[in-house]
């Protein structure tokens, strides 16, 4: 899907995750932890680990289901990230400092009343090394366009991980009922879809409102149906018969405590995000950019 640039196209290419730590994301916790209760909560670095594997690994050493773990959000795998594990251990906590995970190192534990659920996050810090800029642009050009993004922000895109190399065919089986597994999933992909046409055909028209609809179960109309193609309203039908709930999300995010400068080795930023917000959405305004890290197809 092409989708439409909030400025004009970026005139500058870079390279992002050439090296796993290039990419690091720091989880900000929602709430303060309460030093007590049922859920011991674990603070976990992670380098090219894949969090719902994680997740199990950590259920596996403690002897509970996967279920009895909980985690606010999936974090990139191809990166270096900190996010926080919560698991049900309500008697007796086991010997963390045996447990040794592959591509995890455990930082810190506490306890806390309540399981870890996805979006339960203040948002998250990125701080990104971008590489090989090509051809070597003028700093205040680029300095311009980042500056322009501090001030406005940039259009609020879900990211290509979202979609992985199949998840979108995948979910028009889902659809027309010739492929019943990860509901969940093929129901985030679609409505991701459908809010980045949505997105991307307001900006192309220069009206942008507040909030896009997230597509699920109405009796009216919702914004844009009016001017999808078949086989968007297709997966709109397809929402409804799952009866899934209607939902909004902010068309346009701005970053915070946005810094960057300039090293030997190309561009480096710093920035938090709100949840549920993609740092290569705003990457992809400033740049054209090569992902090294995502998977090959």
């Amino acid at each position: 899907m092409c989708l439409v640039s909030m400025y004009e196209q970026p005139f500058a290419n870079g390279v992002i995750r050439q090296r796993s730590e290039d990419f690091a994301v720091q989880e900000l916790p929602l709430t303060e932890f309460e030093g007590q209760g049922e859920h011991v909560y674990l603070h976990i670095r992670k380098c090219d680990t894949n969090t719902h594997w994680l997740a199990a690994q950590i259920a596996d050493y403690c002897g509970v289901s996967v279920m009895d773990v909980g985690y606010a959000g999936r974090k990139d795998r191809y990166a270096v990230t900190e996010q926080w594990f919560s698991c049900y251990l309500p008697k007796s906590d086991p010997d963390w400092d045996s447990m040794h995970i592959e591509g995890a190192q455990l930082l810190a534990t506490t306890r806390h009343s309540r399981k870890l659920r996805p979006g339960d996050l203040a948002g998250n810090r990125f701080e990104i090394q971008i590489r090989d800029l090509d051809p070597l642009p003028s700093q205040a050009l680029l300095t311009d366009r980042m500056e322009m993004i501090q001030e406005n922000g940039f259009p609020n895109y879900y990211g290509p991980q979202r979609f992985g190399h199949d998840n979108l065919r995948q979910a028009e089986e889902f659809i027309q009922g010739r492929q019943k597994k990860n509901r969940s999933m093929m129901i985030s992909t679609i409505r991701s879809h459908l809010f980045n046409r949505y997105l991307s055909n307001c900006l192309a028209e220069k009206t942008i409102p507040e909030f896009g609809p997230l597509y699920g179960r109405s009796r009216d109309p919702q914004a844009g149906e009016e001017h999808m193609s078949a086989e968007d309203k297709a997966f709109v039908a397809g929402l409804r018969r799952h009866k899934v709930k209607l939902g909004e999300r902010r068309m346009i995010e701005k970053p915070g405590s946005f810094n960057w400068h300039f090293n030997e080795a190309g561009l480096r930023l710093a920035f938090t995000l709100a949840p549920g917000c993609y740092a290569t959405s705003m990457i992809g305004e400033i740049l054209n950019y090569v992902d090294a890290g995502a998977p090959v197809e």
